[in-house]
């Protein structure tokens, strides 16, 4: 665990804090906190669901009605067949890169991760045994 480097966006989000208390106007770009408030369709479908009485956890692998939509997308935007209880609906992006880590990556296996990137993603696979190589991007790569 010593070889984890701390998650620097804390660091860059008290410093920005701090700017905002002396009166700095900053955008914050650190987190993937968004800027605004949910729209009212999403809030008002909330407080449906919370009346109706769906306040319990869902099923570990998702929602079966979201499963078939995410397989049924897949046929038809890649045009590849889905099975629904093969797709594992996540809470975010980095729940879903943990468990096809731990899932594929061997002690020693070199990772590539391009660069740049998610900082978290190079500790993730160091956590799983693996080496991360950093594949350096820019707009000449196509990558913007």
């Amino acid at each position: 665990m010593r070889a984890i480097a701390p998650f620097r966006v804390m660091q860059i989000l008290a410093r920005a804090r701090d700017l905002e208390a002396q009166g700095r106007q900053v955008v914050h770009m650190e987190i993937g906190e968004p800027d605004f408030v949910s729209p009212e369709p999403v809030n008002r479908a909330a407080v449906s669901a919370l009346a109706a009485g769906h306040t319990h956890y869902t099923p570990a692998a998702g929602l079966p009605a979201l499963r078939e939509a995410i397989a049924a997308y897949y046929g038809d935007r890649f045009d590849v067949a889905v099975d629904p209880a093969r797709v594992q609906v996540t809470p975010g992006a980095s729940g879903a890169l943990q468990l096809v880590l731990a899932a594929l990556v061997e002690p020693g296996d070199e990772v590539l991760l391009t660069d740049p990137g998610y900082p978290c993603n190079r500790h993730m696979v160091s956590l799983f045994g693996g080496n991360p190589v950093a594949l350096p991007v820019g707009v000449g790569d196509g990558f913007a």
